[in-house]
This record gives structure tokens, sequence and C-alpha cells, in this order.
């Protein structure tokens, strides 16, 4: 009579394990998912630092100076834009 007792409790054990594994996967996907969610907040955030601060150097900078030069000054320092007829030259030289 033993024998027929031993086969269910396998069949039990196994699946604790295999409704413990389901939950488990589950959690990390909930997690990453989260994560996803967050790293594009983070990334959103720092995007909106970049303009505000662009658009606090431009207020300050265009109290001082022309707007259209402080435009131009900030286009070349900060966003490394460039003419199009424009060649650029990188000294690489110690």
């Amino acid at each position: 009579m033993k024998r027929g007792r031993k086969p269910k409790r396998r069949w039990l054990s196994k699946l604790v394990i295999l409704v413990f594994a389901v939950w488990s996967v589950m959690i990390m996907i909930s997690v990453q998912g989260r994560l996803n969610t967050e790293k594009a907040k983070k990334d959103e955030l720092a995007i909106q630092k970049t303009a505000l601060e662009l658009n606090i150097e431009i207020l300050k900078d265009t109290e001082s100076e022309d707007p259209a030069q402080s435009y131009e000054r900030i286009a070349r320092e900060k966003l490394g834009l460039v003419y199009p007829d424009e060649i650029i030259i990188i000294d690489k030289t110690p």
C-alpha cells in the first residue's frame, strides 16, 4: 500500500515546484516591465533637463548679446551644429 502513496507525493511536489517556477517567471517579467518603464521616464526627464538648461542659457545670453549670435554660439558649442558648407578640422595632437 505504501507504493501507491509515493507517486501521489511526487506528483504533488512536482506541481508545487512548477507553480513556484511559473510564479517566479511572472514576477521577473513584471519587474522587467517596470524597470523598462522607469528607464524610459528617466531618459525623457534627462532630455527635458537638457532642454531646460539650454533655455536658461539662451535666456541669460539674450540679455547680454544679440539673440541670433547667442543661438548660433549655443548651437555650435552645445549641440555641435555647423553650417552645411563648413569643413570641420579636428586637431588631435597633444
